[in-house]
């Protein structure tokens, strides 16, 4: 008797899990991107902003010339770990749920440290949208090994 390998079928990712991961690449390698840029030309971007280029187009950048620096590396690199686990999702690996969720509970505090905190407001449209992905991540969970 020839023994043939067993052959394990390939887990298929559904469609929905797809498009929230291609949602998430984006954002949080759009969000990488901009938060460690503002770190690294953190004052060349408060020079600009001072200058007043944002107000006569109608923009208030104010905000963005009271936070910290470390805030915009903090948040970068957290976006970066949120971008991993997106990755790690996208290949069924459950690992990348917890790294998502992490990163994103973790920007939320931070977030209200620096930015929520001092102003007094309430971050509920961040904890909304972060909730959200978290949740529909969660739906997707039992796909992944």
């Amino acid at each position: 008797m020839s023994e043939e390998p067993i052959e394990i079928p390939k887990p298929i990712r559904p469609q929905a899990l797809t498009v929230v991961c291609w949602l998430s690449f984006f954002g949080s390698g759009l969000g990488a991107v901009s938060n460690l840029f503002f770190y690294l030309f953190h004052n060349q971007v408060i020079e600009v902003i001072e200058s007043g280029v944002y107000k006569d187009l109608g923009f208030d950048m104010t905000m963005i010339s009271s936070v910290s620096k470390y805030y915009f590396l903090f948040t970068g690199l957290l976006q970066v770990a949120a971008f991993t686990g997106v990755r790690q999702m996208f290949e069924l690996k459950r690992i990348g749920f917890h790294f998502y969720t992490v990163s994103q509970l973790l920007m939320l505090i931070i977030s209200t440290v620096y930015i929520y905190r001092p102003s007094g407001i309430f971050p509920a449209f961040d904890l909304m949208f972060s909730g959200l992905f978290i949740l529909l991540y969660l739906r997707f969970r039992e796909a992944m090994k």
